[in-house]
């Protein structure tokens, strides 16, 4: 399990949340990361994600994808979020 700032941009806007991660199967759990953070809890299919953007630059970097009319962005501050996303999205023969 990852923990994470969420940006997500939806049809009334953007907003953000502080979340864990979590991989079942095919699907991404995203939820609230403790009962003093915005709620917030959604599911994934990974299959059927769109527009999956990976960045990463000295150090510094972010993940975003489309799904269900949701923009999802997750920014990497030093809690391991690409090396999460490049493990749950690609075989793992591709990141030793």
């Amino acid at each position: 399990m990852n923990h994470g700032m969420l940006e997500l941009t939806d049809q009334l806007g953007m907003d953000y949340y502080f979340v864990s991660l979590k991989k079942e199967g095919n699907t991404l759990f995203i939820q609230s990361l403790n009962s003093y953070c915005k709620a917030i809890h959604k599911e994934v299919q990974l299959a059927e994600i769109e527009g999956l953007i990976i960045e990463e630059s000295a150090g510094l970097g972010y993940v975003c994808f489309d799904y269900n009319k949701e923009h999802f962005h997750f920014v990497e501050y030093g809690n391991q979020i690409l090396p999460f996303f490049k493990a749950i999205l690609f075989p793992a023969t591709l990141h030793p």
